[in-house]
């Protein structure tokens, strides 16, 4: 509206001529804006002259004309290209925290909007009905819709985890994330994959997926949030408590769940929680010098804990360096992810038979001198994470 209102200062609606719409196009584009941002504020514009017309205060209003037609949007490169299973299971890979590895979870199972991902909390999944609904409380559904949906098996043990109905399942030190574009930057350039994925690049691999295993139109469309507009409104609350609702698109993302597990060479996406004193004993020591078994054990599982490494030299009563080296031989046989989430373990997935070499390690800040690193939740520990 400062556009308009900066064109068309000093000027009256019946000024706004065929003709002179085009020259504030040209003046648009000449602020460096891309055809999509230069409908955007047609748009806006016109919205406000139709709502004048509706209160009554203007007799009629002119038609805006908008610079893409219908043909020229059908033909428009989607938000982000779909990706393929292997290039999925890249994604989990290189997922180096806690809120991005659930994120990616939830994304491939719902085909959500990013948006929409980020707003879910628990009060949104009836565990009952295996049923979610992408539609938080108090929001009021627009053409971005947001369906409810059947729950996969891969997602359900993720979604059970929720503590209490206001906890947002996307969270960063327990508050609510509103955007992940940094940690998406950074997850794609570990993973190697172009600058072309995008978080909708999911959204889309996954509905291609769902389309060659040949799950009905409708279905994927429920998925996707495109409500056909001959909808009515009662029978699309309803009708997801249908035994049998979208049962062949939870099928088939069931399928390409399978296919991701294949390629994947670090996380386990079926692991939401861990028994973490099994595990700190069950990782093996390369050598036995030094503390014993008993106290490496101790310290295996203050690690995992999500303790600071300070707290964990602590409260284990030995040296910084015992620790740093004991965290470094756990690194080889488990992914140690950032620990943002008190009371969490650490390797919020990890692989029962597979092993993580220090090659595939997250890239961390330096600060305070050589060996100091800071975490997610902004602790600083010695040695490695």
């Amino acid at each position: 509206m400062a556009h308009w209102q900066e064109y068309w200062q000093g000027k009256t609606v019946a000024q706004i001529t065929p003709h002179e719409q085009k020259r504030f196009r040209k003046w648009l584009a000449g602020k460096g804006m891309e055809p999509g941002g230069i409908d955007r504020v047609l748009a806006d514009g016109r919205a406000a002259l139709n709502r004048a017309v509706k209160w009554q205060e203007l007799a009629a209003a002119p038609h805006i004309f908008a610079l893409q037609t219908a043909e020229d949007k059908r033909g428009r490169d989607p938000l982000g290209r779909p990706i393929v299973p292997k290039e999925m299971a890249l994604l989990f890979d290189f997922a180096n925290s806690r809120h991005m590895l659930v994120y990616l979870v939830i994304a491939h199972n719902t085909l959500a909007r990013p948006a929409a991902v980020l707003d879910l909390r628990g009060a949104q999944y009836d565990d009952e009905h295996r049923r979610i609904d992408l539609n938080p409380p108090g929001r009021k559904q627009n053409k971005k819709y947001r369906p409810i949906l059947a729950v996969t098996p891969t997602l359900r043990p993720w979604l059970r985890c929720a503590e209490e109905p206001t906890q947002r399942y996307v969270a960063y030190g327990r508050m609510p994330v509103k955007s992940i574009a940094t940690a998406w930057d950074l997850l794609v350039k570990e993973a190697g994959l172009d600058d072309r994925v995008t978080p909708y690049s999911i959204r889309h691999g996954m509905a291609r997926e769902m389309r060659k295993r040949k799950v009905p139109t409708e279905q994927i469309s429920i998925f996707l949030g495109h409500l056909p507009k001959e909808s009515d409104a009662t029978t699309s609350i309803y009708a997801p408590y249908d035994p049998d609702y979208c049962s062949d698109a939870v099928a088939a993302i069931e399928d390409v769940m399978r296919e991701v597990r294949k390629y994947l060479k670090r996380a386990n996406i079926d692991q939401p929680t861990l028994d973490i004193a099994a595990l700190a004993k069950a990782i093996p020591s390369k050598t036995k010098r030094g503390v014993g078994d008993a106290k490496r054990e101790e310290i295996r599982f203050l690690i995992l804990s999500g303790l600071p490494h300070a707290e964990v030299v602590r409260r284990s009563k030995t040296s910084s360096g015992t620790v740093s080296l004991i965290r470094s031989e756990m690194r080889e046989a488990i992914p140690l992810y950032r620990n943002s989430e008190s009371g969490l373990c650490v390797p919020f997935a990890c692989r029962q038979n597979g092993s993580s070499t220090s090659d595939s390690s997250q890239v961390v800040g330096k600060i305070g001198g050589p060996g100091r690193t800071r975490t997610c939740d902004q602790t600083v520990m010695s040695g490695q994470l």
